[in-house]
């Protein structure tokens, strides 16, 4: 089962040195995780443009699909699977 989350909500995260994603922070906890998949995603360039970088991410307790908002330059939690 997934859970969308509408509001995408604003997330931290920590990078490490080579700018890859190790931990989310949310709700208060920090989560490790591990990148699966990622990929890119630049659409309506011609009108209100998304340009996003999706995640793919595995932690202890659940897997998620996480962005980074280019545009905005912010991180976001889409998606929680069960």
């Amino acid at each position: 089962m997934t859970r969308l989350l509408h509001a995408h909500p604003a997330i931290d995260v920590e990078l490490d040195a080579f700018d890859s994603l190790v931990a989310i922070h949310w709700g208060g906890r920090r989560e490790p995780v591990e990148v699966c998949n990622r990929w890119r995603i630049e659409e309506a360039w011609w009108r209100d443009p998304i340009a996003r970088d999706y995640f793919k991410v595995v932690g202890p307790r659940w897997l998620a699909l996480v962005y980074f908002d280019r545009v905005a330059g912010t991180w976001h939690l889409e998606r929680l699977y069960d």
